[in-house]
Order: structure tokens, then C-alpha cells, then sequence
């Protein structure tokens, strides 16, 4: 985890030192004038890069494991007994990463779509549109967005000899595991600083409400099978930082 969240810094502070490259100098009637903050585009294209830590409380299931010796009392054979389980919450951490590329309509509106990874514990892989409203366009400008779109989870089925869940049946021996993912909302709000007439450097907060499903299969001869189903509803806070490109 500590290893992908470096490679992940260390590509967006790349990106950024990139983006530091001197301003163009243009000759007009044989005076140099420089494209400074004043002449940035303000209508076409643009695209963000944005790495984000998602950060709320989780629900975690545990069980106390005690051993009794197995019957008859004089057997050597010890029995493992769990306990009824109990849950308790705990602070968890996501990192995120998304890319965005949209059209800028004015220096107020802009609109795109985007992608992502998220390192959660199923990963998922938003695809989501992107509406987003600056206040003013200066060096530093606050801004509204809100992305909306659905989050992906496994794509197949993955098989698991001992699966321990934090939901009912809690433990399943020989059985698959899908993760559906599900519709995610993320309103945000940030300060977008000017770097130099191309790049602006982004510093966010945000809101997130993420659906998810599971479902796991156990089967057996003749067609048999169980399936349990879960689905969760995931709130997390989410601070960021990001480049974007215009």
C-alpha cells in the first residue's frame, strides 16, 4: 500500500514539475511579450490529473477463538469454538487517482468525463462526467464540481478455498466472490492556483457516497448452489490535490 501511494505522489509531483516549463516568448512589432497568466486560454480544451485520500469509518466484524478440548474430555484433540461475533468501526484510509479530459465553455464553465483507481478493500474503477464552476478565473480561484457516474468492481468471479467476510456467512470454504461496485456521487469544492498560462494547481475537499454489492456462490454437485448477497453504502470524506492542463 505505502509503495502505491509513493509511485502514485511521485507521478502527480512529476507531472507538476513538468508543468513549471518557461512561459513562450512571442515577438509583436519587434517587442518580446510573454504569455503570462493574463493570456491563458480560457475556451477549449482541458484535462485534470488528480490523486485523492478517502478517508471514513468502516464496520469491522471480529471473533474471539477459544479452544476446548474435544469429547470425550481425555481426547488430546483441541476444538476450536468462535465466538458470537461483534463489530466495532475503525478509520480507513483509500487512495484514488482519476483523470479528466473535457471542453472549458468560458472562464466560469466546464464539462467532461473521467476515469479512475481506487484502492479499496475490492478496488474500483470510476467512470463518471464531470460538471464543474469557477467562481472567477484568477491566479487564485475557488470552484464547485460534481462528479457522478458508476464505480466498477471484479469483473469475474474469483475463487477463494477459505473466504472470511465481515458479513453473514462470515466464513465460506471452496467459493467465489464478485464485486459489483455500484453509482458513486462525489461533490467537491477546491482553490484552483494558476502555475503559469497552461497549468493550474488544484487543492480539493470533497464528499463521496459510493454503492456497492457482493455476492458470493458456493457450489455443489447436481447444480447446486448457495448464494449470499450484500449490499453496503460507503461515505467517505476525500482530500486532494491535482494539476489541470488547458
Amino acid at each position: 500500500m505505502k509503495k502505491i501511494c509513493f509511485i502514485l505522489l511521485s507521478l502527480l509531483l512529476t507531472c507538476n514539475m513538468f508543468a513549471q516549463f518557461k512561459e513562450d516568448i512571442y515577438l509583436i512589432d519587434g517587442k518580446e511579450i510573454q504569455t503570462g497568466y493574463e493570456n491563458r486560454k480560457k475556451r477549449g480544451y482541458y484535462n485534470t490529473m488528480q490523486i485523492n485520500m478517502l478517508m471514513g469509518n468502516k464496520q469491522i466484524l471480529e471473533r474471539n477463538i477459544h479452544y476446548y478440548p474435544y469429547w470425550p474430555s481425555s481426547s488430546s484433540y483441541i476444538a476450536p469454538v468462535y465466538n458470537t461475533p461483534y463489530r466495532h468501526t475503525k478509520l480507513v484510509f483509500s487512495p484514488s487517482v482519476t483523470i479528466t479530459n473535457g471542453y472549458m465553455f468560458n472562464e466560469h464553465w466546464a464539462a467532461g468525463v473521467g476515469v479512475g483507481f481506487e484502492i479499496m478493500e475490492h478496488n474500483l474503477f470510476p467512470l463518471f462526467a464531470d460538471i464543474r464552476y469557477t467562481l472567477w478565473d484568477n491566479k487564485i480561484s475557488p470552484f464547485f464540481a460534481i462528479k457522478a457516474g458508476y464505480g466498477f468492481g471484479n469483473f469475474r468471479y474469483q475463487h477463494f478455498d477459505d473466504l472470511y467476510l465481515e458479513w453473514n456467512p462470515y466464513n465460506v470454504s471452496d467459493a467465489e466472490l464478485k464485486h459489483y461496485g455500484g453509482l458513486m456521487l462525489h461533490p467537491e469544492i477546491g482553490v484552483k492556483i494558476s502555475l503559469n498560462a497552461y497549468c493550474d494547481l488544484l487543492v480539493t475537499a470533497a464528499y463521496r457516497h459510493q454503492k456497492t454489492k457482493s455476492i458470493v456462490r458456493k457450489e455443489y454437485d447436481n447444480n447446486l448452489f448457495d448464494e449470499w448477497e450484500h449490499k453496503e453504502d460507503l461515505n467517505r470524506l476525500s482530500f486532494g490535490i491535482g494539476i489541470m492542463f488547458r
